[in-house]
């Protein structure tokens, strides 16, 4: 096929990370300008706007230079057909090929004879080995460290590989997962831990340790992309220019339900389209769909409303900090709550003050927080995974709102919030299956003191209940005895 202009109306030249959209006609380049920029999340608050200089968008095609990030080619193809152009394609995208055409439910039984693969875990797995990038979206606790495992596993020998994620704690997680496996040449590189392989498991924050062999990757895989969005890891995305596979995963790969959509399309810029599964009638996996097969726990939610102290005028940072953080009422009600359940109680809290307090409060209780070395993250995360004695482990959201392994009795959320993609990792947390349990109890607050603490309780019932979890307003009292 001619690349000529005088044969065709565009020619799109594919890169794996940047590709180009040649052509002379202006009108299209202002379309593709126009329908691939989007409003900043917060724009408004950004000193360059309040001065009048920047207009508050961010754009996704570069209308002078044609550059856009690969994954929207789609996008871009669609608008330029719907306007009947004729295309030539210039792809000089590597070419990465897998060890396997495919997988079944059994590429996992060399290790583990008893273990069966879902069918979604086949069909995401052979989607990537098909397509070469997309977003895994699959809710928390649906096995994404086994669709990990079998990705890397169908690729061939000394394949330069990067797993990268947002969190020590989680790269910690994965390491361990992935080396257990018996694949060879896996390396680390979070904190001191300087031992990069041939597979690099890393957190984002040391990743300048080993930048000159980043154009020498060829496949990413990013662990809680949500989570992974900010300049940092998208500056780490760009260097990868010799990574023609890329894949996310993820529970809520886009922030704030969809809304931000600067984050939407940065995701599926850099890695590719969601991928859809033929698994559920959707397309979409969901935890309602996971719970009805007995994948993942069923769950019962608890709000119990919060009266006093009495904050009508607080702006939001006032209220967080009097109405739950210093709260000594709430304090008192979560610790009633925790101390009487039975098995292994996670409590969520977003101020260093608060878990202090709780932890003074509530005896033999364990209290991990974001200075804490890896070792006390290790010793809380197994307790909560194995302990047969009723404990109760306080802990600030950031740990465990994403990717931490834990199998919970009870779930406490005293951090308050209302981003969909927070309350929903949140719940995930408690959903993972052991023998010791039937489902998850999940109590929460409707801080019925404020109106900004009052909208977000009222938020966070409403994602949980669009995500099928049964939901119930109870008092206190009923708190106690459920």
């Amino acid at each position: 096929m001619s690349n000529s202009l005088q044969d065709h109306d565009v020619v799109l030249t594919i890169n794996n990370d940047v590709s180009i959209y040649t052509t002379e006609n202006q009108d299209i380049l202002n379309v593709l300008w126009q329908s691939l920029r989007f409003r900043d999340r917060n724009y408004f608050h950004n000193r360059r706007y309040k001065q009048k200089l920047w207009d508050g968008y961010i754009d996704f095609f570069n209308k002078t230079s044609g550059k856009f990030l690969t994954g929207l080619l789609p996008e871009v193809i669609l608008v330029t057909k719907h306007h009947n152009l004729k295309i030539s394609y210039n792809d000089k995208r590597t070419k990465t090929n897998f060890a396997v055409e495919s997988i079944d439910k059994d590429y996992l039984k060399f290790k583990n004879p008893s273990l069966d693969l879902h069918d979604y875990q086949v069909d995401f797995v052979n989607q990537i080995i098909k397509h070469k990038r997309g977003v895994i979206y699959a809710p928390t606790s649906a096995g994404k460290s086994f669709i990990m495992v079998s990705i890397i596993k169908s690729l061939p020998p000394n394949t330069p590989i990067l797993v990268l994620q947002n969190r020590v704690g989680l790269a910690s997680q994965n390491y361990e997962e992935i080396k257990s496996w018996d694949i060879p040449n896996v390396g680390c590189l979070w904190g001191k831990e300087v031992h990069p392989n041939i597979i690099t498991v890393a957190s984002v924050q040391s990743i300048s340790k080993i930048e000159n062999f980043l154009p020498k990757i060829k496949v990413v895989i990013v662990d809680e992309i949500h989570d992974m969005m900010s300049s940092g890891p998208k500056s780490v995305y760009k260097k990868l220019k010799g990574a023609d596979i890329r894949v996310a995963l993820s529970a809520t790969p886009f922030k704030f339900g969809e809304k931000d959509k600067v984050q939407k399309y940065g995701v599926k810029g850099f890695f590719g389209p969601v991928l859809k599964t033929n698994s559920v009638e959707s397309g979409i996996l969901t935890t309602k769909e996971l719970q009805n097969r007995g994948i993942l726990s069923a769950s019962k939610g608890y709000f119990i409303p919060v009266k006093s102290p009495d904050l009508p005028h607080d702006i939001y940072i006032d209220a967080v900090t009097r109405g739950i953080a210093e709260n000594n009422e709430f304090h008192d009600m979560v610790k009633e709550i925790a101390i009487r359940q039975k098995g292994r109680t996670l409590i969520l809290v977003d101020r260093i003050a608060h878990g202090d307090t709780l932890h003074k409060m509530i005896p033999d209780s364990l209290w991990v927080q974001g200075k804490d070395d890896s070792a006390t993250r290790k010793f809380v995360i197994k307790e909560l995974q194995q302990s047969k004695e009723n404990l109760i482990a306080i802990a600030t959201q950031q740990i465990f709102n994403t990717g931490i392994n834990v199998f919970l009795h009870q779930l406490i959320n005293a951090a308050g919030g209302q981003a969909d993609h927070q309350i929903i990792q949140r719940m995930g947390r408690g959903l993972r299956i052991s023998s010791d349990k039937e489902d998850l109890k999940y109590f929460d607050f409707i801080f019925d003191i404020n109106p900004y603490l009052l909208e977000h309780s009222k938020k966070r019932i409403k994602i949980l209940t669009e995500q099928g979890h049964i939901i119930k307003e109870v008092t206190l009292d009923e708190a106690l005895i459920v």
